[in-house]
């Protein structure tokens, strides 16, 4: 339920701009008092509007792994010096060792207007509002959210996108210090596209670390953590048709022993569709398929499938009005509802597939070589509203415009061929990931404060 949305319907016109403007006239009033106060030079904000994720978590907790390391503070005090500020705190099954040593705080509060007011460097992967204003000796990092974009950007989309937003961004833009970069296309979109003229460090994306070092990020303790969502009995069920299934292959004197242990454990797939405009038009959806895409995926890969649903935070409340531009499943019973974590790429690297349409986490999951599928019912209708930096239909992924071709795409993967097609598209934009940007990042904020 989207309790705010519904508010906004109910609400008298102009009453949600009136309080809007209040809101952040109180803000900037606040943040201005705080600018009083002494930068401490050793207090990192970190921020990420969407949720304990993306790069700044994974930064925050190289930082606290390195302010372990090197000096002999406590957590307590490591607390003191290290902030994460969000709308969503995360999740108990989302806390460890590092997290903890992290201070959290809510978007917008007094404290967190007051910790980025006095904090002597910002960490973020979203533009700041337009009534937060850097101080003089304040360091600004800035991750981008984006990755290798598909969709046009800023100034690259300026006819696409409000002129109030241009604006800000600039504004965001001229306050900003460093961008953390992971290929030297990416260096010169930011400096086209974004107008930034400073420092560009290519160390690559912090959250590619757990999908290029699983065990180190701990990938498999993840899979568990989705995997008990799962009701127990459907659980239960799922492994014993696992293990049925994997005795079977083994005693087919033609299965390549390679492929066994597919068919020995639960999979996942994750879908994870972007935010887009609800189509004015239905959409065709294709229903007439000879099984699910389950079914399918257990079909080519082996083994039993769960789904994770993974929707971008702005499209929650526009999944079940989009006319058939986003996926529905059948087997309501294998489905894991991924919302309620913060954090995209820990799913992902737990995950062995991933169905997506225009988001660039497709980039990032076919990076480290796993199975990504396009479902995009919607192609010239998205286009239309933003521009594409590559032309859709030759991207390095199988696609699909319904649900049928969806399943054929799955049942015909050619791994081989999918690996060949995606190191060429790599090699040709020049994309670097180490599985280090972390702590790349997190030695760079250290650095800095020295």
């Amino acid at each position: 339920m989207d309790i705010r949305s519904d508010v906004k319907k109910i609400a008298p016109e102009g009453a949600v701009e009136t309080y809007r403007s209040l809101r952040e006239s109180i803000i900037e009033k606040e943040f201005k008092l705080f600018s009083s106060f002494k930068i401490e030079k050793d207090k990192v904000v970190f921020c990420n509007v969407w949720g304990y994720g993306d790069n700044p978590k994974w930064i925050a907790e190289s930082y606290v792994r390195l302010l372990k390391r090197t000096t002999n503070m406590s957590n307590s005090a490591i607390a003191d010096k290290v902030y994460f500020i969000t709308s969503k705190p995360p999740l108990k099954e989302e806390m460890n060792e590092e997290a903890s040593c992290i201070t959290f705080l809510k978007t917008n509060s007094k404290s967190a207007i007051y910790a980025l007011a006095t904090a002597g460097v910002w960490v973020d992967c979203n533009r700041k509002e337009s009534y937060i204003q850097k101080r003089r000796n304040q360091i600004y990092i800035q991750t981008w959210h984006g990755g290798l974009p598909l969709k046009r950007l800023e100034l690259d989309a300026k006819d696409y996108l409000p002129p109030e937003y241009i604006h800000n961004a600039l504004r965001d833009t001229a306050m900003t210090d460093i961008y953390i970069s992971n290929s030297e296309y990416c260096n010169e979109l930011y400096r086209r596209a974004f107008g930034f003229k400073k420092k560009i460090f290519c160390f690559g994306s912090a959250r590619m670390d757990p999908l290029i070092r699983p065990v180190r990020f701990s990938a498999g303790a993840m899979r568990e953590k989705l995997l008990s969502r799962l009701p127990e009995s459907v659980f239960r069920r799922l492994l014993n048709e696992a293990y049925i299934k994997a005795y079977n292959h083994k005693m087919n004197e033609s299965a390549k022993t390679g492929e066994q242990k597919d068919h020995l454990r639960i999979n996942i797939a994750v879908y994870a569709p972007t935010y887009r405009d609800i189509p004015s038009e239905p959409l065709e959806r294709g229903n007439e398929l000879g099984g699910s895409i389950i079914s399918a995926l257990e079909e080519r890969f082996g083994g039993k499938f769960v789904v994770v649903t993974r929707f971008h935070p702005l499209a929650m409340s526009r999944v079940k009005h989009a006319n058939g531009a986003y996926l529905q499943f059948d087997e309501k019973e294998r489905i894991i509802d991924g919302n309620e974590f913060s954090d995209l790429y820990s799913i992902m690297a737990a995950a062995d597939v991933l169905i997506t349409d225009y988001s660039n986490c497709m980039f990032e999951m076919s990076y480290v070589g796993k199975p990504v599928f396009l479902y995009a019912t919607d192609v010239e209708q998205y286009d239309d509203t933003r521009g594409m930096y590559f032309n859709y239909e030759e991207l390095p992924f199988p696609i699909a415009h319904n649900e049928r071709e969806l399943y054929d795409n799955i049942i015909d993967y050619d791994k081989e061929g999918y690996k060949a097609r995606q190191q060429a598209f790599f090699e040709d934009i020049g994309v670097t990931e180490s599985g280090k940007a972390s702590e790349k990042v997190a030695k760079l904020i250290a650095r800095l404060i020295e």
